[in-house]
């Protein structure tokens, strides 16, 4: 076996990685205008630019953000628990009505961390299903499964995600699937073209957003999604259930105005809100495993710690 290693520690090599970059760069930027022609019939839309559009736009909407955070089992030093914890923030725009909720779990090493936060979220998300609210989740309806996770595992999550989705259509709920870095490929497959979507749609100008389109992966049904550009980075990719179709400019709307009033302006609100209450500070965390103690500690892992 061979490898591009190079001789030297990692600063040494600051010089050359500073071409590798550039040279990927040109490569991908190559790539996006080879596939360019094959995009040229995606319809787009602008969204409105008139002052304070979006507090009009959000009058009266009642938002639901849920996000959380854990902390992983670490066999290592000798933790052999986790645990999970959510946020769920209620917010009626223009009634000055908001509330906030925790949720707060357990889980032993055996058990899967991350699946259990992910049916955390699902389950408060499906507790305000009220065919009224707009639901806003954070991360995409489609998972992404590292090769490790076993199919029991791969199982369990789009049980949950099937679930979750079929309850939206069933209420007739508004639910949103906002990924603000997005890898996807989708739109990208389709011109032959190894880069992602968010690259190959980087000209997007500001404040418009494409016309709704079906993923072909099909893992948990039907997923709607499209892309918008409100900041100068990347279009973001949001999805929905395909139910909610024929709304498509009024959930746009809502996404976009909600973003307006976030502090970067290219990332929703409620979202921003949920994400904040559910991280788990360095504080609780050194609480956390000031609890479980030093027992099982590893002599390699302390020598990394400088």
């Amino acid at each position: 076996m061979q490898t591009d290693r190079l001789e030297g520690c990692l600063m040494a090599q600051i010089n050359k990685f500073r071409q590798f970059v550039d040279s990927y760069r040109t490569k991908l930027e190559d790539m996006r205008h080879e596939a360019i022609p094959e995009i040229s019939s995606i319809e787009f839309f602008e969204l409105e630019d008139k002052e304070k559009w979006y507090l009009k736009t959000l009058d009266g909407i009642r938002a639901v953000g849920v996000d959380g955070s854990q902390i992983m089992p670490l066999r290592e030093i000798g933790i052999p628990v986790g645990a999970v914890q959510v946020a769920k923030v209620v917010v009626v725009h223009g009634r000055g009505s908001s509330h906030l909720r925790h949720y707060s779990a357990f889980v032993p090493m055996e058990d899967n961390v991350d699946l259990r936060r992910f049916q955390m979220e699902a389950e408060t998300l499906m507790e305000e299903m009220d065919g009224k609210s707009w639901l806003f989740f954070d991360g995409s309806f489609i998972p992404t499964f590292s090769a490790e996770l076993s199919d029991v595992l791969r199982r369990k999550y789009l049980d949950v995600m099937s679930s979750l989705l079929k309850k939206s259509e069933e209420t007739e709920t508004p639910l949103i699937g906002y990924v603000d870095r997005s890898y996807a490929k989708d739109l990208a497959r389709t011109t032959g073209s190894g880069i992602s979507d968010a690259f190959l749609l980087s000209e997007m100008k500001m404040m418009t957003y494409t016309e709704p389109f079906l993923s072909p992966r099909k893992e948990v049904g039907d997923i709607c999604f499209f892309y918008m550009r409100l900041t100068p980075s990347f279009p973001v990719r949001v999805e929905y259930p395909p139910w909610m179709r024929d709304n498509h400019i009024m959930v746009a709307r809502i996404i976009a105005a909600e973003c307006m009033l976030g502090s970067t302006r290219g990332y929703p609100y409620i979202l921003e809100r949920a994400h904040a209450h559910a991280v788990i500070s360095n504080e609780e965390r050194r609480a956390f495993m000031k609890v479980i103690g030093s027992r099982g500690v590893s002599f390699k892992w302390m020598s990394k710690r400088r």
